[in-house]
């Protein structure tokens, strides 16, 4: 009787076979780019050359990469832990503007040192985001709306709404030709964790978040019931797990993740808020994310990628003259082989007869 060559899934996931199937798409992925630097008429090696210095070439450049990683982990944790419960919040973009937002009202608001003022901007990050993100939730269990439209439509809102405010002039700075706000004063600012660098406070913040939801996931009832709906929603709901309540509280730690992105870039790096300054943040969170796999340590490891990629892709284009439209191809070739990695990693081939 004839074999079949096919593909069966894995009853759990194969740490080996996940290796090495990240191994082949970081291979084929370098490969696929250099055929399209070749194609443009780029030199190669200078190329790569230029991002690996740019990326983690000396302290500066890994300085540079850590901060680009920052908003990206807060953006792939929102998006880990709503995934791993099959809620699929689309909306991380509009979060990161959300809790950028509430942030500089507060600043605008209050007049506090800085010491006292960065745990109420880590609150108002979180809520801004939260905030979003919750009434996703209610939408979803009250009104049955589907939590994608919702999220992707509140991407498009609150950016709309920060339009507003800065050309009816609420927030836009005096006398500025730009559509942004005025400077965030210093003593507002995220603190510097090194002088002379951007990399502040936000990057142990980004840590200790990275290593809270790896916890809460994986260690707490929370987590548990949240990874129990994500794979059979209804042998959870038997066990007494209220779908509506999960779905609600996921979407609040979400968007509050994004939120916490959105002002550790705004009052980190930015000092001000633009429509541009944030732009992407959020969606690219979403792929640090997927390429992680949803797990939080993985999210934190494939957020600094990421952040290298961004941080290199600048030197690539002084340094090499690659242009930025080739620099966002590499990032998508590189998505669509690790994407196709991470689902080949659940399968097997098996010969059945």
């Amino acid at each position: 009787m004839a074999r079949t060559l096919s593909f069966e899934k894995r009853p759990t996931p194969a740490w080996l076979a996940s290796l090495t199937s990240t191994s082949v798409a970081i291979l084929l992925a370098l490969l696929a780019s250099s055929v399209l630097l070749w194609i443009v008429g780029v030199d190669v090696v200078e190329a790569f050359h230029a991002m690996a210095l740019g990326a983690f070439g000396d302290l500066d450049s890994i300085y540079g990469t850590c901060v680009k990683a920052i908003p990206l982990a807060f953006a792939g944790l929102a998006t880990g832990i709503a995934f791993r419960a099959k809620i699929w919040n689309i909306g991380q973009e509009g979060q990161v503007f959300a809790g950028a937002m509430l942030g500089y009202w507060l600043s605008s608001s209050v007049d506090l040192p800085g010491i006292a003022f960065l745990p109420l901007l880590v609150v108002a990050g979180f809520v801004g985001g939260a905030a979003l993100g919750g009434l996703a939730g209610v939408l979803k269990t009250r009104f049955r709306v589907d939590e994608i439209v919702s999220t992707v439509m509140m991407n498009y809102i609150i950016v709309f709404v920060l339009s507003y405010l800065l050309t009816s002039r609420l927030w836009m700075a005096p006398g500025e030709y730009y559509l942004q706000t005025a400077q965030i004063p210093e003593t507002e600012r995220i603190p510097t964790l090194l002088a002379g660098t951007k990399l502040t406070l936000a990057f142990p913040l980004a840590i200790a978040a990275v290593f809270a939801i790896h916890i809460l996931l994986s260690r707490t009832t929370f987590g548990y019931e949240l990874r129990a709906f994500g794979s059979n929603p209804d042998a959870a709901r038997f066990k007494g797990t209220d779908p509506s309540r999960m779905s609600v509280i996921v979407l609040i730690i979400s968007g509050g993740l994004a939120g916490l992105g959105g002002v550790s870039q705004t009052f980190g790096v930015d000092f001000r808020i633009s429509q541009g300054f944030l732009l992407g943040l959020g969606s690219t969170g979403i792929i640090v994310g997927v390429i992680a796999g949803l797990r939080p340590l993985a999210i934190g490891v494939a957020a600094i990628l990421f952040g290298g990629m961004a941080q290199g892709g600048l030197f690539m284009q002084v340094i090499a003259d690659v242009s930025s439209a080739i620099v966002a191809a590499m990032q998508a070739i590189i998505l669509i082989f690790f994407l196709c990695s991470s689902v080949l990693s659940r399968y097997r081939l098996v010969w059945k007869s």
